[in-house]
């Protein structure tokens, strides 16, 4: 049997001068660099939906970036790409770079069929040590359906489900509620709605 060659780290540094330079967007994972899947139209559509709702009520108050922005996750030595981060400090840019950030208020991930599991235990765990987090949203485009974890006082999190397109979500970290038939306008379902 012969034995394998281990797999060299990239450092931060090193992740980061080639997603300068590269085509299609990849994470870091603790040393990897991995690919990211593109999403459908759905999923961006839900993302061009929520971050316009979200920006006009929150106009001057926070900043919504969709897709767009990578956040730093320290304690985790991770780099990850949110469907949608609000920040509503000024940002602090990962050593002076205005495209990444570790504070954010709110993430916002569309969940696919690819991702969910992910989204739902390693990156919630890598987001839980942000600091400043106190809200992670998870969005269905399969159906009328989005999940919410909210921090509370004690640092505990507390799971919160909206369903149905006549339902309204309220995002409590930044005061603001949205219609699910808004967040999925233009959104065509392949299976049948809750």
């Amino acid at each position: 049997m012969t034995a394998q060659p281990k797999k060299r780290k990239s450092t931060p540094a090193e992740y980061l001068a080639l997603e300068e330079k590269a085509k299609a967007r990849s994470e870091y994972w603790n040393g990897e660099i991995v690919a990211m899947a593109g999403g459908n139209i759905d999923h961006q559509q839900i993302v061009g939906n929520i971050s316009r709702i979200l920006g006009n009520k929150l106009y001057g108050k926070c900043r919504i970036f969709p897709i767009e922005m990578k956040v730093w996750i320290k304690k985790r030595n991770k780099f990850f790409y949110p469907d949608v981060t609000v920040i509503c400090e000024k940002p602090n840019f990962y050593k002076s770079r205005r495209d990444t950030i570790d504070n954010p208020k709110m993430i916002i991930e569309v969940l696919s069929k690819s991702t969910a599991s992910f989204d739902r235990a390693e990156k919630f765990l890598s987001y839980q040590t942000l600091e400043l987090l106190n809200e992670y949203v998870l969005i269905s485009q399969d159906k009328a359906l989005v999940e919410q974890y909210i921090k509370r006082e004690d640092g505990n999190w507390i799971y919160k489900a909206t369903i149905g397109l006549e339902s309204t979500l309220d995002f409590s970290s930044v005061k603001a509620t949205l219609s699910l038939q808004d967040i999925y306008d233009l959104v065509e379902f392949e299976e049948e709605i809750l």
